[in-house]
């Protein structure tokens, strides 16, 4: 029986080892508003310009760097003006010290936009382009992803927030503006879904791991949810672990906490590198032998995704986590974590979690 004594023991010997092995993560200044105002003032004259001479492809220079981007399609020529606008209101929000959410800008103009994701994907290329974080442009995101447990800090306002309830927190929208975290925790446990981390609560997962920090993200996490779990981490170096499904979309969740996404760059600061795979492992599926009535068939969407994951620099260069996946193409088949419940209706708690940690069966 796994005593709380040894797995405080062990979590105290991760996170040395995480900071041995990783440092502390790079740090880049952000400009201040008045040089971001003028970033955004020169891209609007170098668009203003091209357009009045008729430039097609049009060109602009990624700042900070020899390259370029580039629309070359007629059909992208919206698109150039959407930039413009974005570049627009951002300039407007920066003068006027006010805040918007892509989701209050997209409502603005629902007719101009077409749909949500046309504004996002403007808003990722505008960042890139400037190569400044969105935070910098005083556009965000709302919030979808909750916290819970030992953890409390002051809000942008100067409010504490404690985090210490019975159904979590959702994460506030201004993470870059929080303060003063302080906890009693020994880990940050982030979990793929929301079911899951309602479970744990209610379990009192405490009692079996010690205090501890939950995240989810619902799924594929938000910007907050991402940049909260770094901050955590930069702030307090709490040994954090990852709970999710044992199928591919599990791991691909896994690796935009820890690796980052394909669509935003580092300027934005959201992967925390120290993020380790705890489970549930595909691994896990025959150790456990876990019953079939909770096993899945993979999906051809499924084993496409396997294939996706696999053949990505930050899974090949990571052995244990390229096995994974292989073994999951070998089983051809897929466990969500709600498939633990299937050996005991708090096996994930009490035994599970437990013994991962004991075993030191992170990856």
């Amino acid at each position: 029986m796994t005593t709380l004594q040894e797995i405080f023991e062990i979590l105290k010997d991760l996170k040395q080892n995480l900071i041995t092995v990783h440092g502390p993560n790079p740090v880049f200044p952000h400009p201040n508003k008045e040089e971001t105002l003028a970033r955004i003032e020169d891209y609007i004259i170098l668009v203003v310009a091209a357009i009045s001479r008729g430039d097609w492809p049009l060109q602009l220079p990624i700042h900070g760097s020899d390259e370029m981007m580039t629309w070359k399609l007629a059909k992208q020529r919206r698109k150039c003006l959407l930039l413009f606008h974005l570049l627009a209101k951002s300039h407007a929000l920066l003068r006027t010290n006010t805040t918007s959410t892509k989701r209050d800008i997209y409502y603005e103009d629902v007719s101009l936009w077409g749909s949500q994701p046309v504004l996002d994907s403007m808003v990722t290329q505008m960042t890139k382009l400037l190569n400044i974080p969105r935070c910098c442009l005083n556009i965000g995101a709302t919030s979808k992803g909750l916290v819970a447990g030992s953890l409390n800090f002051l809000d942008g306002d100067g409010k504490l927030i404690d985090c210490q309830t019975p159904t979590g927190i959702l994460i506030p929208n201004d993470v870059e503006k929080l303060s003063q975290f302080r906890s009693k925790a020994h880990l940050v446990l982030v979990v793929e879904k929301d079911s899951t981390f309602q479970k744990l609560i209610d379990d009192k997962i405490e009692r079996f791991i010690g205090d501890c920090i939950l995240i989810t993200g619902k799924g594929y996490p938000d910007v907050n949810t991402r940049r909260f779990l770094r901050r955590l981490w930069d702030e307090l170096q709490l040994p954090p672990l990852a709970l999710v499904d044992a199928d591919p979309h599990g791991i691909s969740i896994l690796a935009v906490y820890r690796f980052g996404s394909q669509n935003l760059e580092d300027i934005e600061h959201l992967s925390t590198p120290q993020l380790r795979y705890i489970g549930l492992q595909p691994s896990d599926i025959e150790a456990l032998q876990i019953p079939d009535e909770a096993k899945l068939p993979l999906t051809q969407r499924d084993r496409s995704l396997v294939d996706t994951l696999a053949s990505r620099p930050f899974i090949t260069q990571n052995q244990l986590l390229h096995d994974q996946l292989l073994r999951l193409r070998r089983l051809d088949c897929k466990v969500e974590i709600q498939g633990l419940t299937k050996i005991h209706p708090q096996f994930l708690s009490r035994t599970y979690l437990p013994a991962k940690i004991q075993s030191m069966s992170w990856m």
